[in-house]
């Protein structure tokens, strides 16, 4: 099977299923991050929730599970990356919540905006 299309429903608790879903949370990071690039917003707010359900899988899948030094050591890599990605994002979506603030307090305001 594909890596990226491994399933992780009903992990077992063990460090390799752990690192799993946390790759593929850094893989739905990427494309989060290539569909802001893309101003996809739609997009991204789909990977999102993608994101959410992979977090609760990873949840599941940490309990009682003890990762050794590599593990620990690739779990952090992962998480940089996924910060990483997660700043960009957050940088590329403030114009637009901006620009989204402006529009709807001049609609409040009976003005438009400008």
């Amino acid at each position: 099977m594909p890596e990226d299309s491994r399933p992780l429903g009903h992990c077992a608790s063990s460090g390799a299923v752990v690192i799993a879903c946390y790759e593929a949370i850094a893989r739905a990071s990427r494309q989060m991050l290539a569909a802001a690039r893309a101003d996809d917003w739609a997009q991204v707010q789909r990977l999102e929730e993608q994101c959410r359900d992979l977090i609760v899988t990873l949840k599941q899948a940490a309990r009682g599970s003890r990762l050794s030094v590599a593990e620990q050591r690739r779990r952090i890599e992962l998480l940089r990356g996924i910060l990483a990605d997660d700043a960009e994002i957050r940088r590329r979506a403030e114009p637009w919540l901006q620009q989204l603030e402006r529009l709807l307090t001049a609609r409040r305001s009976g003005r438009e905006p400008g």
